[in-house]
């Protein structure tokens, strides 16, 4: 976080770290992208609402995700 007289921002290194992150293979890759967005759902408007899908998949899903079947859905 930057804080500048204009106010707070985030700092730029770390949006691009979330940018860039890789697609989750397991549910703990999951989870880990989520602790670390979540530290930032102050900077997101209605955060909690975009980030609901991941923690529902999280509660769900006890083996690997299969992210093309859910892409596929996510896409129609």
């Amino acid at each position: 976080m930057v804080i500048e007289p204009e106010g707070i921002k985030m700092e730029e290194e770390r949006v691009k770290g979330v940018l860039e992150w890789l697609t989750p293979k397991y549910v703990k890759d999951v989870q880990k992208f989520l602790g670390l967005a979540n530290y930032y759902c102050w900077f997101i408007e209605g955060f909690v609402f975009i980030a609901r899908p991941l923690h529902d998949l999280v509660k769900r899903t006890r083996s690997g995700i299969g992210w093309r079947d859910r892409k596929r859905h996510l896409k129609s």
